[in-house]
């Protein structure tokens, strides 16, 4: 039996999962920009999935080609093209079409006004729509502002989306730096993760900024699965965003903050360290090597997947021989598994190569010791991509260097994502099945409280 593989960098959890889930939220604020501004991305307006076998039977389609049209989005550029549910897209844009990422690789390179011919079948007849792609929707909300910028960073702009309360006067302001992966912050759904903290946050009177990732969303740069999107590409458009954030007229320089979610809980110190902040706060992280972190992971998960010891400890072998070479010795992919074809089962990663091989140079107690500021750490018992002991470990070392200044808050029974779980192994066969979860509310209210009292300080 072959366990997936998740790793705390597969952080990109509920949150990132859920991301794409607001498009079809319709907007009435116009669809002008400031000269300069990012141009607003392509919205086609159609959800898409695997063709079922039996119409695939039916249609005599082989295997792996084509994708099926499962929901169309009124008034949407789709609906105009009289695309309709249980069309059959074959190519997009020229390009054949085998999986969904290849679909949004495609339409995610297009801005609004750009146009789109689809080849798809509908009954056995094709036909060639072509699609003037819209806008994507805007986020709004009644309660406060939401607004679209965008920061320079070398390997271009990148967009980022933010809050800001209602009332006058300048404001305490919070960096959501989040998990790791390919997914954009852009329209988040009311119910997720990301979203309940930080529109939580803004009607507690705190701005908050998200920061879309390279190539993601209306952001330029490089792809985000290419191996120029690195770590330090990451950090880069993260310390953009918070001088940017900083220098918002409705924003207070002096209490500005960062939560780091994941793999966010890394990168906040490596921003902060550049950029100081007035406190982070850091949820579902690690504090120790991350080669180590890798294998140790892939050891608690084989054992969660109902894998034998004797036959985890071989797998546990050959992932370390396999990491050593990727994150240790700095081989390409390529290298390794021309080499060593079987590695291919230990290297899966949420990122490019690059991204995990910078992620281990790290030596996360310098990085610490050069964030000076207050933390609150986080962590849920039923998380099984970290451990308490890894979150202890972190609390300690900081409060070696700025003794008093890391608080420690255990949550029982919350995962990875911020979600419900009565245990590890809950979460674990919750995660592989795709099964809904809820939203562990003490997590905010333990920011919220943390960042409300620090934002108080003189």
């Amino acid at each position: 039996m072959r366990v997936r593989f998740l790793t705390a960098a597969a952080l990109c959890a509920a949150s990132a999962l859920a991301c794409a889930g607001g498009l079809a939220r319709e907007s009435a604020r116009a669809q002008g920009r400031p000269a300069g501004e990012l141009p607003r991305k392509g919205f086609a307006g159609v959800q898409i999935g695997p063709v079922p076998e039996d119409v695939r039977a039916r249609l005599k389609l082989p295997a792996g080609q084509g994708l099926a049209v499962m929901r169309v989005v009124a008034g949407s550029a789709a609906a105009e093209a009289d695309l309709a549910e249980g069309d059959v897209i074959l190519e997009a844009g020229g390009k054949p079409l085998a999986s969904a990422e290849e679909y949004v690789a495609v339409v995610g390179r297009m801005n609004a006004g750009d146009k789109l011919t689809l080849t798809v079948l509908r009954g056995g007849q094709r036909l060639s729509p072509t699609l003037t792609l819209k806008p994507r929707p805007f986020e709004t909300s009644p309660d406060f502002e939401v607004l679209y910028r965008s920061v320079a960073t070398p390997a271009g702009r990148r967009r980022v989306i933010v809050t800001r309360p209602k009332g006058q006067g300048r404001f305490p302001a919070v960096l959501m730096a989040g998990g790791i992966g390919c997914y954009s912050l852009d329209n988040l759904p009311p119910d997720d993760a990301y979203a309940r903290i930080l529109y939580g946050m803004t009607l507690k009177g705190f701005a908050t900024m998200r920061v879309e990732k390279t190539g993601m969303g209306d952001s330029e740069g490089p792809p985000c699965r290419s191996p120029q999107a690195d770590l330090r590409e990451e950090e880069a458009g993260y310390l953009a965003g918070l001088r940017a954030l900083k220098s918002y007229d409705f924003v207070d320089p002096g209490r500005v903050f960062i939560v780091g979610h994941s793999i966010g809980a890394l990168v906040g110190p490596l921003v902060a360290a550049e950029e100081p902040v007035r406190g982070l706060v850091v949820a579902e992280g690690i504090g120790t090597d991350w080669f180590e972190y890798e294998l140790e992971n892939f050891r608690r998960q084989t054992l969660l997947a109902g894998v034998g010891y004797d036959e985890t400890e071989r797998r546990a072998r050959q992932a370390r021989a396999c990491k050593q070479r990727l994150l240790v010795e700095k081989q390409t992919l390529e290298q390794i598994l021309k080499d060593a074809p079987g590695c291919s089962a230990y290297l899966e990663g949420p990122a490019p190569y690059t991204y995990m091989q910078q992620l281990a140079d790290l030596n996360l107690a310098e990085v610490w010791k050069k964030a000076d500021a207050p933390v609150l750490i986080i962590y849920g018992t039923s998380d099984f991509l970290t451990s308490t002991e890894e979150h202890e470990y972190l609390r300690d070392m900081i409060n070696s260097f700025r003794p008093g200044t890391a608080r420690y808050v255990k949550i029982e029974g919350m995962a990875h994502g911020f979600e419900r779980a009565a245990s590890q192994r809950e979460n674990f066969e919750r995660r592989r099945s795709g099964a809904p979860t809820e939203f562990h509310t003490q997590v905010f209210d333990e920011i919220a409280r943390w960042l409300t009292a620090a934002a108080a300080q003189s």
